[in-house]
């Protein structure tokens, strides 16, 4: 698909060349193609979608009941850790990969390393509960699908009072199809118009993904979760903000990166448990290229491989990374494989986490406030649109009335956008999809700069909290690109490619505006400390 979008912007960038009508001749070629894709997403059905007045939440937890402003007076870090291969030994029918469109479909032809589900508890002793945060070596998982491994963790919720369970991706593109769009088109295509007719048909459809995979993922995702939260033991926790600015480059303007890797540090009370690690940076997976054919985790593994060759635990979470690249040249000073090149790169960000001076840690006292809750983007993308109504990607779908405009509803993914608060300095916004860092860290163009030439009307969302605010992507959910409304613009113009894969153009004002509505209602929860026994006497 990037190939056929490629040779479009060249046909249509060559036109507006030679008629000087550049923005204008990239506009037309996006609308045609929005009425045509629309047309067709039109005479699918739409029997399987919800009304919002009925739509099941399901599975949906809103975290903490309340937020403390200050640690509860037996406050007590307690963190656990578990990680699982997601690899079963025999998988029935393909395994596609995912990340890059191609006919034919790309077919896993081995494994280069192993793929991971990796599960942070932690339990600031307040008695509010356990909140949970994994992170899959996957290019997406949809909310449906994490409702899923949520409700397979129901008993174990009730029992240790878990309040929420936040799961999010790597992005890697050289892992297995988890979202369902890179299988077989054709076969999708010729069964799901079908199947999506009815409640009872529409088990038939069929995407990318693999259903013996899809159901061993889930399991093991929950069971790695519940080993997480039984594995939960006292000890300290400290965070680092490091130089990512040697690491990334962003592809599009306005230039905007997260100029911090953000790392978490849990050291066990035990002498003798290891240090864990959590190493959050904004930049895609994507360095195997879409000639690739083995299963991998990309360089995340690699960061991941060296940390733990040092005699620690390690994750990688995803950060705000809408055209965020990796910078792999500056660590590359021979002649080597792609492959060689990735490998260490991913140890030269590892190193950069373990040569950091312990002056770079700050302490995260012992307070844990999360939030979260349902917001609903419109389906503007009539591509994206398309492949929900078909079930090529299974993300939340509902139909909201709407007679002004002479249609019966119009179509809107529900997602989740949440706030989670560790200590009373970092500050972490669980973002659905790939925000575009501006929207986070400030720099969206303005009036006279933007695609659009009108104004970005809401602050950078780190201006919403005190303290350090970092993203955790592609949490809860896969919507893909979240762009600035502003600057949304046509795929067939130059450096829009997001677009194209992008929940719509009002993503971007619907996602910063449900984060700042989270940590309004926030504080409207926040109280100074939680009542102690004696004073109830």
């Amino acid at each position: 698909m990037s190939d056929l979008i490629t040779r479009a912007k060249e046909k249509a960038n060559a036109f507006a060349e030679e008629k000087g009508l550049k923005t204008k001749a990239a506009d037309l070629g996006d609308k045609a193609v929005q009425k045509v894709l629309g047309g067709v997403a039109g005479r699918v059905s739409d029997k399987t979608i919800p009304y919002l007045n009925r739509y099941d939440n399901t599975g949906f937890m809103e975290g903490s009941g309340y937020f403390l402003a200050e640690p509860d007076a037996n406050a007590g870090w307690r963190v656990g850790f578990a990680k699982a291969s997601i690899m079963p030994e025999r998988v029935e029918g393909d395994l596609y990969l995912g990340g890059y469109l191609a006919f034919p479909p790309n077919r896993a032809a081995g494994i280069l390393n192993d793929l991971l589900v990796r599960a942070f508890a932690f339990d600031d002793g307040s008695d509010r509960g356990v909140n949970v945060f994994a992170v899959i070596d996957c290019v997406g998982i949809s909310n449906a699908d994490i409702r899923r491994i949520r409700e397979k963790l129901k008993p174990i919720c009730e029992e240790k009072n878990i309040v929420s369970v936040n799961v999010s991706a790597t992005h890697c593109h050289s892992g297995v199809d988890t979202l369902g769009v890179w299988g077989d088109l054709k076969q999708s295509l010729k069964k799901n118009p079908g199947a999506v007719k009815s409640s009872k048909k529409v088990k038939n459809a069929v995407s990318g993904k693999n259903p013996d995979f899809m159901e061993y993922l889930f399991e093991t995702a929950a069971e790695t979760i519940e080993n997480a939260v039984n594995a939960m033991r006292p000890g300290k926790l400290h965070y680092a903000l490091l130089d990512a600015e040697n690491f990334v480059h962003d592809k599009r303007p306005p230039d905007v990166i997260d100029p911090y890797i953000t790392v978490l540090r849990f050291t066990p009370d035990e002498a003798d448990a290891k240090k864990i690690f959590a190493v959050l940076m904004g930049a895609h997976p994507t360095c195997y290229g879409d000639k690739q054919r083995q299963l991998s985790a990309d360089f995340p593994y690699y960061i991941c491989k060296r940390i733990e060759e040092a005699g620690y635990e390690a994750a990688f979470f995803q950060g705000a990374e809408a055209a965020i690249a990796t910078d792999r040249g500056k660590f590359i000073h021979e002649p080597v494989s792609r492959h060689g090149g990735i490998v260490k790169y991913g140890e030269a960000v590892a190193d950069h986490v373990l040569g950091a001076e312990e002056s770079n840690y700050i302490r995260i006292e012992p307070l844990l406030n999360v939030r979260l809750e349902e917001t609903f983007i419109p389906a503007d993308n009539a591509l994206m649109a398309l492949l929900g109504k078909l079930k090529l990607v299974n993300n939340n779908l509902v139909k909201v009335t709407n007679g002004d405009d002479g249609k019966d509803y119009d179509l809107y993914f529900s997602t989740e956008i949440g706030l989670a608060e560790f200590g009373g300095t970092l500050k972490f916004a669980l973002i659905p999809g790939e925000l575009a860092p501006e929207i986070a860290y400030g720099g969206v163009p303005d009036e006279t700069e933007s695609y659009n030439h009108t104004a970005w009307k809401y602050p950078p969302l780190n201006e919403a909290v005190q303290g350090h605010l970092s993203v955790i992507g592609l949490c809860n959910d896969c919507i893909s690109y979240i762009l600035p409304d502003n600057d949304f613009g046509s795929v067939f113009a130059p450096l829009h490619y997001e677009e194209s894969v992008s929940a719509g153009r009002r993503a971007g004002s619907n996602v910063a505006g449900a984060f700042l509505r989270t940590v309004q209602d926030a504080e409207k929860i926040r109280i100074v400390r939680k009542p102690a026994m004696d004073d109830i006497e």
